[in-house]
């Protein structure tokens, strides 16, 4: 089963617009499929550092990613 995608839609800067036609030319990839997998990538990468961080303040007897911050409980 495909993973379902989400729209999005943004403005990026002359620079990266050059990058990513030139890249566009050169592999003959759509720009959406080069800026999907960009990101992607980028998500990928913050969730590994998240992990690293949550296991570091867990290391150190710190709050953790999850575990909330004291007075900032909800009702």
């Amino acid at each position: 089963m495909a993973i379902e995608l989400k729209d999005f839609r943004g403005k990026i800067t002359p620079e990266a617009d050059a990058a990513l036609e030139a890249v566009s030319r050169v592999t003959g990839r759509d720009r959406s499929e080069i800026v999907r997998e960009l990101v992607h990538e980028w998500a990928l990468q913050k969730i590994s550092e998240a992990s690293v961080l949550h296991r570091l303040l867990q290391a150190e007897g710190l709050t953790g990613i999850g575990d909330g911050i004291a007075g900032n409980r909800r009702a």
